[in-house]
């Protein structure tokens, strides 16, 4: 079983991925939409308290702003290796308006991107994470098995003008990926995307 449901909302996608015995979020809002977050979900028919975990793909406010706030409510973060800096650097985009809470490093499972399939394998979850700079240093893209990314906001590949942005193209397509879903906008066929070039 592989279910994939979008809980985002204000313009940014949020996922939840199910499998049969776990589920994972990717992605959270800005601080203090933790309303807007459990509306979405109560709206799909998942509970918060359901979700054991929580992956962000990059340390941007829209992106991550809430960690901290779910880690309060129970659910455990994984820092990837390239992400570990970025973390204290997020409280820089914060204005005060926000109430922005700080990611602390306790209680997270802090994983290296060689790590990554072993620890998603024992929680149920087929795939890998893996570094997919271009978007930002610390970008990640969750890569399932059965063809689907998760590139938060990378640019897609026909944007890729720039070495880096490439290479982080070239990671994702060489593990047989056929659908991206995003950070932002509709989830689209790698197939799709290059035909668009033309």
């Amino acid at each position: 079983m592989l279910n994939i449901v979008n809980v985002g909302y204000d313009s940014t996608n949020y996922y939840v991925i199910e499998t049969a015995t776990t589920k994972l979020l990717v992605d959270v809002g800005f601080p203090g939409t933790l309303p807007k977050l459990t509306h979405a979900l109560k709206r799909t028919g998942i509970a918060l308290s359901a979700i054991p975990y929580l992956l962000i793909t990059h340390y941007h406010p829209d992106h991550a702003g809430l960690a901290q706030e779910l880690k309060q409510q129970g659910l455990k973060l994984l820092v990837l290796e390239p992400q570990a800096a970025a973390i204290p650097q997020l409280k820089r985009h914060m204005k005060p308006a926000y109430h922005y809470q700080e990611i602390t490093l306790d209680d997270t499972v802090t994983l290296s991107l060689a790590r990554s399939r072993a620890f998603l394998a024992g929680i149920g979850i087929a795939g890998e994470i893996i570094a997919t700079p271009g978007h930002s240093n610390d970008s990640v893209t969750l890569v399932l098995d059965a063809g689907m990314a998760f590139t938060g906001d990378l640019p897609p590949p026909h944007m890729a003008t720039d070495e880096t942005l490439q290479r982080s193209w070239a990671a994702i397509q060489a593990r047989h990926v056929h659908t991206i879903y995003p950070g932002h906008g509709p989830v689209y066929r790698l197939a799709e995307e290059r035909h668009g070039e033309g």
